[in-house]
């Protein structure tokens, strides 16, 4: 069951005031991000709108709420100056377009600096500020590319590389995008001066993938270095998937104890340690794929975990948002019939932000601040 959400909530960023002027996903998920900490976010949108208002897959109900909407017609003399007055008042301004529209429409970062001068103002863009592709289009899968992230396969049974069912580069370029806004008014904070931030998707993405694949190796010899036979999805009797989690040698020993009877092939010296398993990965990989098909899912998480052995099913979103687990941790909230994933974050013991508004409707606040 969802919680209601906490009034005492922390709110930390209470009294910081964003000026946002991006749409789709990047800049808005990032301008939530501190609208959910507590900031006053101020979302500029045309006359048309955000164009992901129009979208069907949702996306502007979940990077949007907690703001208020003002519509404003960048290209428009009068829209401009009323941007910039607003500016005034903000201590951060946010925008995604390619490097240099806001300057065309006056209100780039020498435009809004000459009336705030310690404005932190950050651009989220492709390919950055600079460089022969700044000026190129593109979006997440575009930049995954660039970016090498799609190099790496996800599964050991060879599959190459595939789309990532999530946006990474957008949503990695918002949390980039976050922490250094944060980063820049703390600095403001001991120095008085505001910040001209750059962040690049491409740059977030090959940042993360980093992590995965190094920098100082080739992956062409080891393709299959930051895989494992045993940490992959399996299909069940039932059609379900299961993702296991096995790595360190304790939770394979678990693994055995738990499936050793129905397979004993697995008890093989070949699969008794890491480095064996990974030489022999192909014939335990399908070791466990046909082991898997001969039970459900449900099935096999409950005799597994009864091992601690790592293993979930992969359940939809909707399942994963009404969880025992989603409801004991309180940061899914109802407000005004809409439900929202809030900050994944528990601060002292309670969720760190709460719903306070929906998301709005296009305009809806711009009498309010331009009136």
């Amino acid at each position: 069951m969802e919680q209601a959400p906490d009034t005492r909530e922390p709110a930390p960023l209470r009294g910081i005031r964003v000026l946002d002027l991006s749409q789709t996903l990047p800049g808005p998920f990032c301008t939530q991000v501190l609208a959910d900490l507590g900031a006053e976010v101020l979302k500029v949108e045309p006359p048309a709108g955000d164009m992901t208002r129009h979208s069907p897959t949702g996306i502007f109900h979940v990077a949007n709420r907690n703001k208020h909407s003002l519509v404003i017609d960048l290209k428009q003399p009068a829209g401009v100056a009323d941007c910039l007055r607003l500016a005034v008042g903000c201590d951060v301004f946010v925008e995604g377009f390619r490097p240099g529209v806001m300057q065309r429409l006056g209100v780039g970062y020498a435009d809004v600096a000459r009336v705030r001068p310690d404005i932190v103002y950050c651009s989220i863009s492709g390919y950055g500020q600079d460089g022969p592709l700044a000026a190129a289009p593109g979006h997440d899968l575009n930049y995954l590319a660039a970016s090498g992230a799609l190099a790496f396969s996800g599964s050991w049974r060879r599959e190459g590389a595939k789309r990532p069912g999530l946006p990474l580069a957008d949503l990695s370029a918002a949390m980039y995008a976050a922490v250094s806004i944060l980063a820049a008014l703390r600095q403001r904070d001991l120095t008085g001066k505001g910040a001209r931030l750059d962040i690049a998707l491409a740059d977030c993405a090959t940042a993360w993938a980093t992590v995965r694949g190094g920098l100082n190796q080739s992956l062409r010899d080891e393709e299959r270095r930051h895989l494992f036979p045993t940490n992959d999805l399996f299909r069940c009797a039932d059609g379900r998937q299961i993702a296991l989690g096995v790595v360190e040698d304790h939770f394979w020993r678990g693994l055995c104890h738990a499936a050793g009877g129905d397979e004993p092939r697995l008890r093989d010296a070949r699969f008794a340690s890491e480095s064996g398993r990974r030489t022999h990965g192909d014939e335990l990989c399908a070791l466990l794929g046909d082991l898997f098909l001969r039970d459900t899912a449900p099935a096999w998480v409950q005799r597994l975990a009864a091992h601690d052995v790592p293993v979930q099913a992969v359940v939809p979103l909707e399942e994963a948002m009404v969880s025992p687990q989603a409801a004991a941790r309180g940061l899914v909230q109802t407000h005004e019939g809409q439900r929202h994933m809030t900050c994944p974050v528990v601060w002292d013991g309670r969720p760190v932000s709460r719903v306070r508004r929906n998301p709005p409707a296009l305009g809806a606040d711009t009498r309010a601040w331009l009136d």
